[in-house]
């Protein structure tokens, strides 16, 4: 979420970006040391399923989310993607981690 300070006010929570920013780097320093994120984090993390890389003006993931807070079963696209473990299985988004379910284009073989 962006944060826009105009002559009406600041638009946005200043103090939870920041939060979000501590908990991001956090993540990233963690990854960089070389741990991964823990089997408990994963368990907890939504799955996006149907996925596909997209792009916003950042790189994002576009899919249907399955245990978000918010977003629903429906088609969705994540914050900005930060780290993306593809071969493992997960990426880091602005705000949380994801597990990878199927890519979009293995969607449709089960039916085959």
């Amino acid at each position: 979420m962006a944060i826009i300070i105009s002559r009406q006010g600041i638009q946005g929570d200043i103090c939870e970006e920041a939060v979000r920013l501590r908990n991001l780097l956090a993540a990233i320093e963690g990854i960089g040391a070389g741990l991964s994120p823990t089997e408990a984090e994963l368990e907890q993390a939504p799955i996006i399923d149907g996925w596909v890389e997209a792009t916003r003006p950042q790189p994002c993931l576009a899919g249907r989310i399955h245990g978000h807070p918010l977003l629903r079963g429906r088609l969705s696209i994540t914050s900005e993607v930060w780290v993306a473990a593809l071969d493992y299985g997960w990426i880091r988004t602005f705000s949380r981690f994801y597990r990878l379910g199927r890519h979009l284009s293995d969607s449709g073989r089960e039916n085959q």
